[in-house]
């Protein structure tokens, strides 16, 4: 895959698999992932991929990567973690840990909507931790415990996350600039950052620290408070020219009835000099303690996530369903199971051994004939979720379960056992039978001679025994062949002579023996031999 190629659900980065986008920036897009390891593991992931457009402007590419070392150095609860960085074919991304809520943008833009008022306290709450998150990242140092003097550059509502649990994390560090990084400095002519939450010093290119991001975030307490942006103009050269030289309006001017300690704290934070601001994250969040202090009101992370859910209704129980589906649709890509049957296979991790699907497939005609060379193979009964509609008589699915796998085989290799059998046996009966048809013709039987007169008392012959069971054929002196099952025909009527016990023999015609076959001998006069002679028969050999 390269960079012109689009990324689409399915597609594995890494020991990552996309499940479906999540939002698109300026420089990136969101992806909702998945991460797998051994014995059933999976964690849900965030996955942020350049835009094809940009890959190519070694610049923002540097951005792209300055992002994930910085923020992987802060380790915060208020900072959305960075958990991987990677390259696949020329597409670089970033693996953060997975926030399940919305942008504080989004959140307030579907309040207005909904005439739904912004509560103070929440949007106190909201600032104090997302305060918490910025000053973690301020205060970083390097490998060597010396200050890298971070700054975020980009502090605005689409950059603080609110989790339908309350917790706020600040994510996008794209542009942030550190002490000694190349990438974070600013070339004469260009601005890093939302032109609407500048400060002063950055708009006009100067040198910013931290207390530019105190500046950003004053704008947004000012929003979240008081509903309007404290310098917007008609457009972002306007806004621009508001936040370097209009002074700013007190928001008690509109509404007497705003918290005078609010006010305050708004008016310090957005002042023009650097110098007469709060220094720190956490002098502005200390002040916003005391503005909750003073109002007696208490708020907690349950409120923020309570009151988000209210807002959002069932927006997040959507995206939580639809990540649901995408899991699903995932697994089901890596069983095989629902696919069309001209869609494209999956990736096959484990495969059967090719000679155990070839003698299913010469031995099981029932089968299908057709089968993916390499591929991890199954024989599982028909069911709806078999290919299309379940028509199929038998359906070959790949990657079945490790634990059937072995059970398939020997379920097969059995089968193909019994059917050899099966074959042999018939192939056996096939051609004793065949020798029995050729007897009729007298071919592979040599005549046999007159044997001498038999005792007074004849033994019985063991081979007459058998016949009884399966009946073979027999040889006459002149060369024809009878079937024992023959002789006492009523058709033929042939003569018989039974001796028994010693008694004078006793012809009968026509009707068959009459004594049990295990102690007579059939007698048949031969062409040209005397008539007192005894002929005793011979069995020919069934072929076992």
């Amino acid at each position: 895959m390269t960079q012109t190629e689009k990324l689409s659900p399915g597609m594995v980065l890494g020991r990552y698999e996309l499940l479906l986008p999540i939002a698109q920036g300026g420089m990136a897009t969101v992806w909702a992932a998945r991460q797998k390891g051994s014995r059933g593991f999976q964690k849900t992931v965030a996955i942020k991929t350049m835009l094809p457009s940009l890959s190519d402007d070694p610049q923002f590419e540097q951005m792209f990567l300055d992002e994930a070392s910085l923020a992987a150095r802060i380790h915060h609860p208020n900072v959305a973690e960075i958990l991987d960085v990677g390259e696949q074919d020329e597409t670089i991304y970033i693996v953060m840990e997975w926030v399940d809520g919305e942008a504080l943008s989004v959140v307030t833009k579907t309040a207005k909507r909904s005439d739904v008022p912004f509560p103070q306290r929440i949007a106190l709450r909201i600032v104090r931790q997302a305060c918490a998150g910025l000053h973690a990242a301020h205060e970083l140092r390097d490998d060597q415990d010396q200050h890298l003097n971070l700054v975020h550059r980009d502090v605005s509502p689409q950059n603080i996350l609110v989790s339908y649990d309350g917790i706020v994390k600040l994510v996008d560090f794209g542009v942030a600039k550190a002490l000694g990084r190349a990438g974070g400095e600013t070339t004469a002519g260009q601005l890093k950052g939302k032109v609407p939450y500048m400060s002063p010093e950055q708009a006009l290119g100067q040198k910013i620290d931290r207390r530019t991001d105190v500046f950003a975030m004053g704008i947004v307490l000012y929003r979240l408070t008081t509903g309007v942006h404290p310098f917007l103009g008609e457009n972002d050269l306007a806004t621009m020219k508001n936040i370097i030289s209009r002074p700013l309006l007190p928001p008690r001017m509109k509404n007497p009835s705003f918290p005078v300690e609010l006010e305050r704290v708004l008016l310090t934070c957005l002042k023009k000099d650097p110098n007469e601001r709060y220094q720190t994250m956490l002098e502005l969040d200390a002040a916003l303690e005391r503005v909750l202090a003073l109002s007696g009101a208490s708020v907690v992370d349950d409120d923020i996530g309570a009151f988000t859910r209210s807002v959002m209704g069932d927006r997040g129980q959507k995206r939580r369903a639809a990540l649901r589906d995408a899991v699903r649709a995932a697994d089901e890509r890596a069983a095989g199971i629902g696919m069309s049957p001209g869609a494209a296979q999956p990736q096959v991790h484990e495969a059967v051994s090719d000679i155990a699907i070839t003698r299913m497939n010469s031995a099981l005609t029932s089968f299908p004939t057709s089968m993916p060379r390499n591929s991890s193979t199954s024989i599982i009964p028909p069911s709806s979720e078999s290919y299309a509609g379940g028509a199929m008589s038998g359906s070959l699915v790949p990657s079945m379960p490790r634990q059937n796998k072995r059970a398939a085989f020997f379920m097969a290799v059995g089968a193909v056992t019994a059917l050899s059998l099966a074959g042999t046996f018939m192939f056996l009966r096939t051609t004793m039978d065949s020798r029995a048809a050729a007897g009729n013709g007298a071919s592979n039987v040599a005549p046999t001679p007159p044997s001498p007169p038999a005792p007074t008392q004849a033994p019985t012959p063991v081979a007459v025994q058998t016949a009884a069971a399966t009946p073979p054929t027999v040889s006459t002196g002149g060369g024809t062949v009878l079937d024992i099952n023959d002789l006492p025909s009523a058709d033929t009527k042939p003569e018989t002579t039974t001796k028994r016990d010693d008694k004078p023999a006793t012809t009968t015609k026509g009707t068959g023996p009459t004594k049990p076959a295990a102690t007579a001998v059939a007698t048949t006069k031969p062409t040209g031999a005397p008539a007192s002679t005894t002929w005793v028969p011979k069995v020919t050999d069934p072929g076992f």
